[in-house]
């Protein structure tokens, strides 16, 4: 798949944040019961920096302000402690406006104050407890039995990359996501720690969804 200049800076970032992710991931998989695997996907692909930014990401919100005003896919910049902040307003049933100034604020202040006063440990722990998987399932507990009728902690690699995948749209397969993700070396790296390769994803999509082909096809873009 042909990487933009952009899509290579990005690379560049998951090479130095890989490690990091790596290293906390051990400690926050016993935390909340899940294999280490899906923890490094959830962070590489949700908040790579998750370990060590203060609640809010500037680098992230860097990069999203740069898409949006180059007029691409609007491009999201939250945390997980931010994303916290929409899965609690949610479960306490109060209307979101996520792309207003006012709310970003609000939540951008509350993801920093939530940090000081919380371990990472626990916002993650809450963050996976609640976040919402699609098919009207919130929580990893939910989703891994809704899914594949097994415990988190029994996640296959492929189960792990498919669930971490599916929080940013719960709801819609995007194939072209998939590829992205997939050519991204931080992702394979861990894939193939566990001696999973692109073609195991791919025919993971495929059994599921009947998409594998036009994953490959964007691969080879």
């Amino acid at each position: 798949m042909l990487r933009t200049p952009t899509a290579l800076l990005s690379d560049l970032s998951d090479r130095l944040c890989a490690p990091l992710v790596a290293y906390g991931a051990e400690g926050l998989a016993k935390a909340v019961s899940a294999p280490i695997h899906f923890i490094e996907m959830l962070l590489l692909i949700e908040d790579k920096r998750f370990i060590v930014h203060f609640g809010v990401d500037p680098v992230s919100i860097v990069r999203a302000l740069v898409f949006d005003l180059r007029g691409g896919a609007l491009q999201g910049g939250s945390t997980i402690p931010q994303q916290l902040y929409n899965v609690r307003a949610y479960r306490a049933g109060t209307p979101t406006q996520q792309r207003t100034l006012g709310y970003k604020f609000r939540q951008s202040a509350w993801a920093i104050s939530c940090t000081v006063k919380l371990s990472k440990v626990r916002i993650l722990a809450e963050y996976v407890a609640d976040v919402y998987f699609g098919r009207s399932y919130f929580g990893l507990d939910k989703a891994a039995k809704g899914y594949f009728c097994t415990p988190p902690c029994e996640l296959s690699v492929e189960q792990s990359f498919f669930l971490a995948e599916r929080i940013a749209a719960p709801n819609r397969i995007s194939p072209l996501r998939i590829a992205n993700l997939l050519s991204r070396p931080a992702v394979l790296g861990v894939l193939k720690r566990y001696m999973v390769g692109k073609k195991d994803i791919i025919t993971f999509y495929e059994s599921r969804y009947g998409c594998g082909a036009e994953i490959c096809h964007l691969l080879e873009k």
